[in-house]
């Protein structure tokens, strides 16, 4: 079995320690950042760890009206700027937790008046080292290069920080039941891997998310550039209109990543429009009348609170990135040019 693959199936036991390991301190750290007047958030962050900190800068402004971006690392790294950061909490997250400019950063908001956290599997990196607060994932060594458990878990670990943020214990309760979640999720590996040979040949794709679904197209596009080496352009649907959509050919697939939230209209006029061209539409979602316009589908499941359904949708597209890379003849656990700790300055 390929580490790739090994590692989405370990998903639902790591994921659920990981919640359980970090639920106490990430409790203290809102406390504190209610208590220390916290009013802005700032995530640093390369790779898949930035698709995650997408997703965290959406699922905190949307929970608890904290405004959250995310910064350029090079500023502390390169330009060797300071920034005025007091009331701010910079939170850096990494898997290796060794990229140095994700460090350096870290290290100038830290000197510079900010709260300071670190996201990583590795409690003894560098970046833990410098930051105040420490947030081990505790998923294990990722050895695939293709990020999946540890991208996961820091999406979980976000989630559950907004949540407490907001102090909505309903969210915080139903997120304890992410390892039964995720394998319901891997129980859709039968359905994707009957979907997966009409791409066998496809070169150039769109995959399109909005809100809180956006990140995890980012991160489906990242996926299948790093394991297929297919030119997979990950967008918000609502961007994809201000130029992408120029770009659209019938050669060219479209996967809509759209569980049902308040973005879900947006999706399906998207969905609509691009049908009347003739292009083929792929859909991982839980609206029937946005499922019924694609020429595959997954579903998603529709009791899930609206924020929990993009974890679900996590674990198949990693298997559909998984599936599509082994039938392009790749290997996923080689992919070219890369390795799996990236080191930036």
């Amino acid at each position: 079995m390929h580490k790739m693959l090994k590692e989405i199936y370990e998903q639902p036991s790591v994921i659920k320690r990981c919640y359980e390991d970090n639920i106490e301190i990430i409790r203290l750290i809102t406390k504190n950042i209610k208590d220390r007047n916290i009013n802005n958030i700032i995530f640093v962050a390369r790779g898949s760890s930035d698709n995650a900190a997408t997703f965290g800068r959406y699922i905190i402004e949307i929970l608890s009206g904290i405004p959250a971006g995310l910064a350029a690392p090079s500023v502390a790294s390169l330009y060797k700027k300071n920034l005025q950061l007091e009331k701010t909490c910079v939170i850096g997250v990494s898997q290796s937790g060794q990229s140095e400019d994700i460090c350096s950063f870290l290290d100038m908001a830290k000197a510079n008046g900010a709260m300071t956290i670190a996201i990583t599997n590795n409690p003894r990196s560098k970046l833990s080292l410098i930051a105040e607060y420490k947030l081990n994932m505790n998923v294990g060594i990722e050895e695939a290069v293709a990020a999946t458990k540890s991208f996961t878990a820091e999406v979980v670990l976000l989630e559950l920080f907004a949540a407490f943020l907001a102090e909505d214990d309903k969210l915080v309760f139903e997120l304890s039941n992410i390892e039964s979640i995720i394998e319901d999720a891997l129980n859709q590996e039968g359905l994707i891997k009957e979907n997966i040979e009409r791409f066998r040949y496809m070169n150039e794709c769109f995959i399109l998310g909005r809100g809180v679904s956006f990140p995890i197209a980012l991160e489906f596009a990242l996926k299948i550039q790093e394991t297929s080496y297919v030119r997979a352009k990950g967008f918000s649907t609502s961007d994809f209109r201000h130029g992408p959509l120029a770009m659209i050919d019938k050669n060219i697939p479209v996967f809509i990543v759209a569980p049902v939230d308040e973005t879900i209209e947006d999706n399906i006029e998207i969905a609509e429009r691009l049908t009347k061209e003739g292009i083929d539409i792929v859909t991982f979602s839980d609206s029937k009348k946005l499922n019924e316009k694609a020429c595959k589908y997954v579903d998603i499941r529709k009791d899930l609170n609206k924020f929990i359904k993009p974890l679900f949708a996590v674990p198949l597209v990693q298997l559909f990135s998984y599936y599509l890379c082994v039938l392009k003849g790749n290997d996923p656990d080689k992919p070219r040019h890369l390795s799996k700790v990236t080191i930036t300055k």
